[in-house]
């Protein structure tokens, strides 16, 4: 059986990477220039595994992983996610996961931790994924500390307020 992947990354080359080493593996792909575009695809297809940039124009990837696990299907709410993403935040590993990554990278992508990751991803039990993300706790410095983006910071303010 062939898995299916979607990835969704608004810079074509880092698309265009993901697939040719996920095609390498025998994975059917699909894209998406931005997490908009991924849900829809998400919502007509089964996939296997998702894998996301997490700062997209129209929807972020924290976004499409929030419409993941919030959805009424159990198939699609405990889809696997890989989070690849440049934003250099010292929260960002940790606010992706809070919202359900399954697993972060980090770019530039380096081809053997990128298979490693897409391969541990699937490996993963699916009820080890959360369930709603309060985004008011991640950007509670208490809870988190350590210093956040701005960039990121929007993201997840967006987020909540789409919520």
């Amino acid at each position: 059986m062939t898995l299916r992947c979607l990835v969704a990354d608004d810079v074509r080359h880092n698309r265009s990477l993901a697939i040719h080493w996920l095609h390498e593996l025998g994975y059917s792909t699909m894209e998406a220039t931005d997490g908009e575009d991924a849900w829809r695809i998400v919502k007509q297809y089964p996939l296997d595994l998702v894998i996301t940039d997490i700062e997209m124009p129209r929807q972020s990837g924290l976004e499409l992983i929030q419409h993941l696990r919030e959805h009424d299907d159990p198939n699609v709410a405990h889809t696997p996610v890989v989070v690849m993403s440049s934003l250099q935040d010292d929260l960002l590993e940790t606010a992706a996961l809070h919202f359900g990554a399954t697993i972060v990278l980090h770019k530039p992508l380096d081809r053997e931790d990128f298979l490693q990751a897409a391969n541990a991803a699937l490996a993963k039990d699916a009820s080890e994924v959360r369930g709603k993300p309060d985004p008011d706790t991640l950007l509670d410095e208490e809870s988190h500390p350590g210093v956040i983006s701005p960039t990121l910071r929007r993201i997840i303010d967006r987020t909540r307020d789409r919520s």
